[in-house]
């Protein structure tokens, strides 16, 4: 029975770091440690790309997988590898340092749950870190050597530590174990979290106290992210960030930006806190419905010209329908007008003698047929195809008519038989 105190205070280890139920209260000092203790003493340009990443965990997961199908790569090689892949670009950046996404891509519970607190709560987690680095220091366990530069400041009245690779084209990434590292931890309850390679990983290392720095990965542009720890936010070099982001340049005209969580890549996680999902969820939904308009491509048509063209189709199937089938080459009531040009002037002088209803019933019946022949015209045209596309999805030509002659009616007649002559005697 020796064993159940410290598998009680394990199994209490990890409901502590379980992130809170949606709708709870925000994390506090003692969770928000906990959880950041396994990266706080990283470089600060690798931490802030860890952040940013770790809201998305999907993508996370999928960098994570690359990694271990491409162990020969690292450093910008294995960035510009990725740079095809639908990933936020904070996630291929990671791609860059192998022992980091390995460990994130082996506990997808801690990332999602840091990831949520840094979109909940970016200055609280921003606190964590110098708080831990402070620890760190006072512990004797951080401290600039050849791998790093660490610098100590005040602002207005706060420490600020900061973490820089002691060559800029050179990166290595701590390896420690928080539970030494720190000194004697202040929350007894909630122990720091850690998550050391398993056995016979080619990124474990036997640690027992202090850090340990593994092979240096060369990079030039991998890494763009920052801090501003005055303004509690991260900040993005536009210039190393357009370098290797060949694909998704950042088209603006000063250095220095802000870092903004882009939601078109949270996959379908869903967001922890409350004000959170306000902020971002509306721009998902928008940014998957555009998504989805451009792979339907322009079969919906373009606003109001659906409606016309649809209407087209319609008109056009009606007039096929009620021309009859003389019009079709089946009989003789409706005379086409090869053999109205050959009348000659008999038949003329006997058209001018005939009387006003007759005039006028040849006038309608002249009038259906050079209406078919307008309309016909143009079936087989751009227009026509794009409206039934369009406005009856796969349904075919042939299905159109027939659905429309069922209940087509006969067009209305044009009001006088002059504009009908007028209209054959041009076709002459």
């Amino acid at each position: 029975m020796r064993w159940l105190p410290r598998y009680v205070l394990a199994l209490l280890a990890l409901l502590c770091l379980s992130s809170p139920s949606f709708g709870q209260s925000k994390l506090g000092n003692e969770q928000l440690d906990q959880m950041l203790a396994p990266i706080a003493l990283y470089p600060d340009a690798l931490l802030s790309q860890v952040l940013m990443a770790s809201t998305y965990p999907d993508d996370v997961v999928a960098v994570a997988a690359w990694s271990k199908q491409h162990t020969d790569l690292s450093g910008d090689a294995a960035v510009n590898a990725v740079q095809n892949q639908p990933w936020d670009p904070s996630v291929m950046s990671l791609a860059a340092f192998p022992s980091v996404v390995d460990m994130m891509g082996r506990q997808p519970d801690w990332v999602r749950s840091l990831g949520d607190a840094f979109l909940d709560q970016p200055e609280d987690v921003m606190d964590s870190v110098q708080r831990l680095r402070l620890q760190a220091q006072k512990a004797g366990s951080l401290a600039s050597n050849t791998q790093q530069k660490v610098t100590t400041s005040a602002d207005s009245g706060s420490t600020v530590i900061s973490i820089a690779p002691a060559s800029p084209s050179v990166v290595y990434v701590p390896t420690y174990n928080p539970t030494t590292v720190y000194g004697t931890w202040p929350y007894p309850t909630y122990p720091p979290a850690y998550y050391p390679p398993p056995p016979g990983s080619v990124f474990a290392s036997a640690l027992v106290s202090g850090l340990a720095f593994g092979t240096g990965i060369a990079i030039a542009d991998s890494l763009w992210g920052g801090f501003d720890w005055d303004d509690r936010d991260v900040d993005i070099d536009v210039n190393r960030y357009n370098n290797i982001n060949v694909n998704k340049r950042l088209d603006v005209n000063r250095n220095n930006v802000k870092w903004n969580h882009d939601p078109s890549h949270r996959g379908n996680t869903p967001y922890r806190g409350a004000d959170t999902r306000q902020r971002f969820e509306t721009q998902r939904v928008d940014s998957q419905r555009r998504q989805a308009g451009g792979r339907a491509g322009t079969a919906s048509g373009q606003g109001g010209g659906q409606q016309a063209r649809r209407e087209h189709a319609q008109a056009v199937a009606r007039q096929h329908s009620a021309a009859g089938p003389a019009a079709r080459g089946g009989g003789s009531s409706v005379r086409p007008p090869s053999a109205r040009t050959g009348a000659g002037t008999h038949s003329a002088t006997a058209n001018r003698s005939a009387s006003r209803g007759s005039a006028q019933a040849a006038a309608v019946t002249r009038s259906k047929a050079d209406n078919r022949d307008n309309a016909l015209r143009g079936v087989n045209g751009p227009s026509h195809t794009r409206s039934v596309s369009a406005n009856h999805g796969g349904q075919t030509r042939p299905a159109v008519h027939r659905e429309n002659r069922r209940t087509a009616a006969p067009p209305r007649p044009h009001g006088g038989g002059r504009g009908a002559g007028q209209h054959t005697r041009g076709r002459r």
